[in-house]
């Protein structure tokens, strides 16, 4: 199980519902190499979690109503065991 150090949870309006997006550099803190993966969520969703050059380093990008479900929150620490990632807000 590996996790991020807490990241900026930012409301990106326009992205998908089942996207994720956030830097390389948290990526590899998760251990992703690749541009793109499938996760399920912790809740038992899905998404698409997207590795972006041009996320802002240390934050991480989601849909406003996902922004909404998870409570709003300005900050959370994303953990990945397999395939399944949690998002906890901080």
């Amino acid at each position: 199980m590996r996790s991020t150090t807490p990241l900026r949870l930012l409301c990106a309006p326009g992205m998908p519902d089942y996207r994720i997006n956030m830097h390389p550099n948290e990526g590899a803190d998760l251990g992703l190499m690749m541009t793109s993966y499938s996760v399920t969520l912790g809740d038992g969703g899905y998404a698409e979690l997207h590795l972006r050059n041009d996320c802002p380093k240390e934050s991480v990008e989601v849909n406003p109503r996902f922004w909404e479900r998870l409570g709003k929150p300005s900050k959370a620490v994303l953990t990945l065991e397999g395939e399944v990632l949690r998002i906890e807000k901080r």
